[in-house]
């Protein structure tokens, strides 16, 4: 962007108030853009860095998952969510299955004595 100086003094070399309330608003739109132009740098760094990142994950679930498709991926992660609540429903009836024989033995052998 070109910058273009605009001169408010007037031949005797003070401004006007009308000359002075144009530079002050023009000083301060300048600063306004400058800060916008500075946030625009940011967001296209942050936008850059977010899209390297995105593409890194959908790399590692290729590797990792054989598929980067988020429905595909919610699906695996379905699957194995029942698979867990199965294994863990295995497990707890193994633990059952244990303790009652266990408070079989114990009968057994308080029977015994």
């Amino acid at each position: 962007m070109v910058k273009k100086e605009i001169k408010t003094e007037t031949q005797a070399g003070k401004a006007s108030p009308r000359d002075q309330q144009v530079e002050n608003k023009l000083l301060g739109l300048r600063e306004e853009y400058r800060k916008l132009h500075e946030k625009k740098i940011a967001t296209e760094r942050d936008r850059q860095n977010l899209e390297e990142r995105l593409r890194e994950l959908r790399e590692q679930a290729e590797q990792d998952y054989g598929t980067s498709d988020i429905e595909q991926l919610r699906q695996l992660l379905e699957q194995r969510r029942q698979e867990n609540e199965r294994m863990v429903a295995e497990y707890e009836q193994h633990v059952r299955t244990i303790n009652e024989r266990l408070e079989e033995i114990e009968s057994t052998v308080k029977e015994g004595l």
